[in-house]
């Protein structure tokens, strides 16, 4: 299934919210099921910080990133609800973003893309969603980073989303998360072809962003699900200084396979935005932004979750409980950790149909 374009904002340009302008901007995007005609069923996925716009290949020629949790019968279920998918702003899958063409020069934005955030990206969405004639949302799905974003939807525009749901994502990040991001950025920063940003007529940082990736899956599974699968277990080709536990195998190779669909901007750029997330922002408080959400609130936290702890979900049910939003929360262990709510199925299926429920 090939993914759908638009251009957006070709005469007034997009305003940012850091500052500085878009000309245009691309989207890609993509469908899934019937808009009723009422339009009153279509459901907006947010994707988490390296997704795309395809969750789902209906043809099952592909593995989407929510392949098992999307379809006919399935917890996102493709035969009740419409649900659309872009990839977000300043990604690398079809969105405008620092590989794109800067129209202002004819080559790929590098370092002169603009800073953003979660506000912006919400903001694109929304463009989107007027594009499609679509006047409102039965809910708004997103894990992780795209649980924030699906939180800022319900804040900026409360009468337009009935539902939100939230999986493993808290309204802040921690200190220690923003540590772990700021790793990988250094990792990337300090690559020696990084170039301040504008390699793309050259060679990439690829040793920076795969060593970037390889932290960041540290921080994606847990203690318990490393041990069941590699243990201490060492290499039939050990190399001392390299590949020597099979644990490090796997690494390097998910920091190699990650080249292979991922920009090094894009990643600065997005978990900067991840950092910076703050549903305050253009209210006068906490308290003010959550307030505004009429949204029926799905939250659900992996309570060894390495990524977004079990005790920053605590803050931010309290937070919301106390803003009035009508909750629903949940909490329980997986031994995939952050990365649960892409591929324990069993554990989030529930969770995901009672948020969705009329």
């Amino acid at each position: 299934m090939t993914v759908q374009k638009v251009t957006l904002f070709t005469e007034e340009g997009f305003p940012l919210s850091l500052g500085g302008k878009l000309k245009q901007v691309d989207v890609a995007y993509q469908t899934y099921g019937v808009l009723d005609a009422n339009k009153s069923n279509a459901v907006l996925i947010c994707h988490a910080l390296t997704g795309d716009a395809q969750p789902y290949f209906a043809d099952k020629t592909q593995q989407g990133w929510w392949q098992s949790f999307m379809g006919e019968g399935l917890a996102l279920d493709t035969s009740r609800y419409f649900f659309i998918c872009s990839n977000v702003l300043g990604g690398c899958q079809g969105t405008t973003g620092p590989s794109s063409i800067n129209p202002d020069t004819n080559k790929p934005y590098g370092s002169q893309f603009p800073n953003i955030i979660v506000q912006d990206m919400v903001k694109l969405q929304k463009a989107l969603l007027d594009h499609l004639d679509i006047p409102r949302l039965h809910a708004v799905v997103g894990g992780s980073f795209g649980g924030m974003q699906a939180t800022q939807w319900a804040i900026d525009y409360p009468d337009l989303v009935n539902n939100v749901i939230n999986l493993c994502s808290s309204l802040l990040c921690s200190a220690e998360a923003i540590g772990f991001n700021h790793v990988m950025r250094q990792a990337v920063i300090n690559d020696p072809y990084f170039n301040h940003g504008d390699y793309y007529e050259h060679q990439p940082p690829e040793r920076g962003l795969a060593i970037a990736r390889m932290l960041g899956m540290l921080t994606y599974r847990t203690d318990l699900q490393l041990t069941k699968a590699f243990g201490r277990a060492i290499k039939s080709e050990a190399q001392f200084w390299g590949d020597y536990f099979q644990v490090e195998s796997y690494l390097s190779y998910q920091g190699k396979k990650f080249l292979g669909r991922f920009d090094a901007n894009s990643y600065l750029h997005l978990l900067r935005a991840l950092d910076l997330y703050d549903p305050s922002r253009d209210y006068q408080n906490m308290h003010a932004a959550l307030s505004r959400i009429t949204a029926r609130y799905t939250l659900v936290a992996v309570e060894n979750d390495q990524l977004f702890k079990l005790a920053e979900l605590h803050k931010s049910k309290a937070l919301l409980e106390q803003s009035g939003v009508d909750l629903n929360y949940y909490e329980f262990t997986s031994d995939y950790g952050h990365d649960a709510f892409l591929v324990d199925y069993t554990l989030f299926e529930s969770k995901i149909r009672d948020g969705l429920a009329e």
